[in-house]
């Protein structure tokens, strides 16, 4: 005897406003039509204050910045401008040699070193100071536990962009 097979459902339902979606354009398009006959203010007028207002903020705003950027050019001298921009790239630098160090320092491990054995590495939680590290250094950083010796171990690797 032959299996009849279940015809798929294909009903699909369909929701009041997508049913009626014109209608209700047209009813919200008349209501706003007659609101627009009714009322008594000048909307061009309104919109036009709501635009100029808007560009005076933006040019005002613009000024302000402007105008502490002068300020703070006429503060620092020029020798000043050179010794911060040389501190904040010496800075820069020593961050990128410390990340290479610490790199090379705490490679990816898959066992434990004291012990070696392996699948035997947890993870655990991490201190804040190796969630700031791993902020300022951009580095992803993993702390691990040994099951046998409990042995803590660090690693580090680079964070996919």
């Amino acid at each position: 005897m032959k299996r009849k097979r279940k015809k798929p459902n294909n009903k699909i339902d369909t929701s009041f406003i997508q049913e009626n979606s014109f209608e209700i354009t047209v009813l919200v398009m008349f209501l706003l039509g007659v609101f627009l006959l009714v009322e008594n203010i000048e909307i061009s007028a309104t919109l036009f204050k709501i635009i100029k207002d808007s560009i005076f903020f933006f040019a005002d705003f613009i000024k302000v910045i402007r105008d502490s950027i002068y300020y703070l050019l006429d503060w620092f001298e020029l020798s000043d401008l050179v010794g911060v921009v040389l501190i904040f790239f010496a800075l820069y630098l020593i961050l990128i040699r410390t990340r290479i160090r610490l790199l090379a320092k705490y490679p990816k491990v898959y066992e434990c070193p004291n012990c070696d054995n392996t699948n035997k590495l947890k993870r655990v939680q991490k201190k804040l100071k190796h969630r700031i590290i791993q902020f300022v250094l951009r580095l992803r950083i993993y702390y691990y536990q040994c099951d046998n010796c409990f042995n803590k171990q660090l690693t580090m690797v680079t964070k996919k962009r």
